[in-house]
């Protein structure tokens, strides 16, 4: 099998693909910590309604008339 060849890269052009590797790194770190954020806003969301649902049972009674 043949050795691949490693590819060596100038002082700057190193310095410029970890500046680019840590920018992409740090836009999809704050891609995730936005769809966290959302995904939390939906969960608490449908636990009102959850709760909402419930107090309007328990304040429903069917059983009696209300004066």
């Amino acid at each position: 099998m043949a050795k691949k060849k490693r590819k060596y890269y100038s002082g700057k052009e190193l310095l410029y693909r970890r500046q680019l590797e840590r920018q992409q790194a740090e836009e999809e770190e704050k891609t995730n910590n936005i769809r966290i954020r959302q995904l939390h806003q939906i969960n608490a969301s449908s636990r009102a309604v959850g709760w909402a649902k419930q107090k309007m049972r328990e304040g429903k009674n069917n059983d009696c008339i209300s004066d």
